[in-house]
Order: C-alpha cells, then structure tokens, then sequence
C-alpha cells in the first residue's frame, strides 16, 4: 500500500494561522486605500489589530506617500507570516 501523502493537522492550523495574521494585515490595508472611515469601529478594531501584528516593518522603508507607505509596512508584514507561517508548517508537516 502507498503511503498517504498529506499535511499534519498541526502543519493545517499553522499555516491557517499565518494566513489569518497575513489577511487581517491585508484588509487593514485595504480600509486605508479605499479610505474607509476610521470612526466605524469595524476599521479601528482591525487597525488596533494589525497594528502590534505589523512588528519592526512600519518605518522600515521609506515612501513619499501615506498610502503607499501603509501598503509598504503592512504588505511586508503580511508576507513576511505567510513566509513564516508556511515555513513552520513545512517544519513540523
């Protein structure tokens, strides 16, 4: 018989974890761009979220426009756990 060839249940809820930190980064990045009030407490809960989950990124580059500025700090955090979250997956999958 061949071996089944999958991923652990701890490697799933894992990378499941990382994509979830990746896609509150995501959407907090998407209430910036679109300009959707940051009164209604949908955005600043996500912004009082993503905030801390953004770690060393704000500020580590540069850009001449808020927007793109938010885009570069988040959009790197949210690459970097998917990296992580995929990298820690891979390592106990």
């Amino acid at each position: 018989m061949a071996a089944k060839k999958g991923r652990s249940g701890v490697a799933t809820l894992i990378n499941g974890a990382g994509f979830l930190l990746a896609a509150m980064l995501v959407l907090h990045i998407l209430f910036v761009v679109t300009g959707f009030p940051a009164e209604n407490g949908l955005a600043r809960s996500v912004a009082q979220a993503a905030e801390p989950l953004a770690l060393f990124f704000p500020g580590l580059v540069q850009a001449p426009a808020e927007v793109l500025q938010v885009l570069l700090d988040y959009g790197l955090a949210a690459v970097f756990w998917v990296l992580v979250g995929g990298l820690l997956a891979r390592m106990f999958g």
